[in-house]
Formats: structure tokens, C-alpha cells, sequence
């Protein structure tokens, strides 16, 4: 994908895969109605209906979601200072993403951690440049935050005590 045309891109596959039932996001992706709307007229794509049952799923994750607004909001902050030009909305949906229940390129409906680095290298290239030693990225995530606000006490655990440091690491994608 060329520079410029990759946040729009990588867009357009994530309203895609949540039209599939794929992703594992709330209602109008965490963005709301109007802003939602607007982003599928800018990726081309026409209003779909989605089966019951994907209505259903994603009103309650919208409403799991409320109830972390702010956590929402403080991750969406964190990702928009490193977005390049066009991703302001990648922003809000992989922050969204990153309170789901499962591996982040899981939650976005993504094929792959390789895939999910792919998004974040177009989108987001200065945090791939931060996250040298490959963390997962909802981990990162936390860890950036509690870097930047101060917090003594992280959510993000403390990677080089931790048992569970192998599986949190990669060598690869």
C-alpha cells in the first residue's frame, strides 16, 4: 500500500470484516452513528443490515464499552499522537479494539499478528518504531500510557520479572 492511500485502506478492511461478522467490535465501531456513517461514504461503502444476532453482540459490546469510556478515550489520545495523516479514525477503533477480549488483530477481525503489524506499520509507524521488542500490542499500549501520564502503578505488567515474558514477546511477526 502507498503511503497515502493506506489508513483509507486499512479502513475500508475493517468496516469490511465487521460487516462480515469478523471483528469483535461494538456498535458503529466504537465511533458513533454519525462519524461511522460518514467514514463508510469516505471508504465508498453503502449502509448494510447486519443478521439479528451481530446487532445483538455488538450492542453489548457497546455497552461494555461505556463503561470504559475513559480508558477508551485515553488510548485513542495515545494512538492519534502517533497516527499518520488520514487515521484518526484507525485511532478510535483500535483503541476500541484494544478493551475487547481477545488478541487485538483478533478483536479487529484481522487474519494475523503479521497482519495487525502491517496495519500499525502504515498507520501508526512511530509506535512500531517504539515497541523495539515486539510486545503485544494491547500491552504496549497500557505501558505507553502509564509512561506518559506517570502512573507509578501500570496496568502493564513488569515484563522483565514476569513468568509469562515469552508469550507477551516475539522475535518475529
Amino acid at each position: 500500500m502507498s503511503a497515502p492511500d493506506a489508513p483509507l485502506t486499512w479502513l475500508t478492511r475493517l468496516l469490511v470484516l465487521c460487516d462480515e461478522g469478523r471483528a469483535s467490535l461494538p456498535t458503529h465501531l466504537g465511533l458513533g452513528e454519525a462519524a461511522y456513517l460518514a467514514l463508510r461514504q469516505r471508504c465508498g461503502l453503502a449502509a448494510v443490515t447486519l443478521p439479528p444476532e451481530q446487532v445483538a453482540r455488538q450492542a453489548l459490546l457497546a455497552e461494555l464499552l461505556a463503561l470504559r469510556q475513559e480508558e477508551q478515550q485515553s488510548l485513542t489520545r495515545c494512538l492519534q499522537a502517533h497516527a499518520v495523516a488520514g487515521s484518526a479514525p484507525m485511532a478510535a477503533i483500535v483503541a476500541t479494539a484494544s478493551l475487547g477480549f481477545n488478541h487485538l488483530w483478533q478483536d479487529l477481525g484481522l487474519d494475523s499478528r503479521l497482519e495487525l503489524r502491517a496495519l500499525m506499520s502504515s498507520c501508526f509507524p512511530e509506535l512500531v518504531a517504539l515497541n523495539q521488542g515486539n510486545m503485544r500490542w494491547k500491552k504496549f499500549f497500557y505501558r505507553q500510557l502509564c509512561e506518559q501520564e506517570g502512573h507509578y502503578l501500570c496496568r502493564a505488567p513488569s515484563c522483565d520479572d514476569c513468568h509469562e515474558r515469552a508469550s507477551c514477546f516475539e522475535a518475529s511477526d
